[in-house]
């Protein structure tokens, strides 16, 4: 009797753990604006070194290219502007980060984040 009073107890106290995990894990908004921009930039990394696809007739995609990226009003973190001098990387650029699906707290919104993406 006593061992199974012992194991629901230690039961619970696993189930209480995790899901104090789990609620902790969901507050995942940036405190600061700079917390907001590294988050960014983060996500700008991860998507740009996956492989290029094979829609483009030139492969070369060297060079550099200037990113806006904005905060709608609603949120969503979406693609503002790309400016380079290729335009096979601009288009590149473009579609790697327009496939993210960015949100963040709209108390952001209306601010402008610009990235300098170089390609060797």
């Amino acid at each position: 009797m006593k061992s199974i009073k012992t194991k629901i107890i230690a039961l619970i106290a696993v189930a209480i753990i995790f899901s104090a995990g789990i609620v902790k894990a969901d507050n995942n908004e940036p405190a600061k604006l700079s917390d907001l921009k590294f988050q960014i930039q983060k996500e700008l990394v991860d998507v740009l070194k996956t492989p290029t696809w094979l829609n483009f007739q030139n492969k070369d995609m060297t060079g550099e290219t200037s990113v806006t990226i904005t905060v709608q009003k609603n949120g969503k973190i979406s693609l503002k502007s790309v400016a380079g001098e290729s335009n096979y990387l601009n288009h590149m650029v473009s579609h790697k980060i327009e496939s993210l699906n960015l949100w963040t707290d709209t108390k952001y919104a209306g601010t402008d984040f610009t990235y300098k993406v170089v390609k060797k």
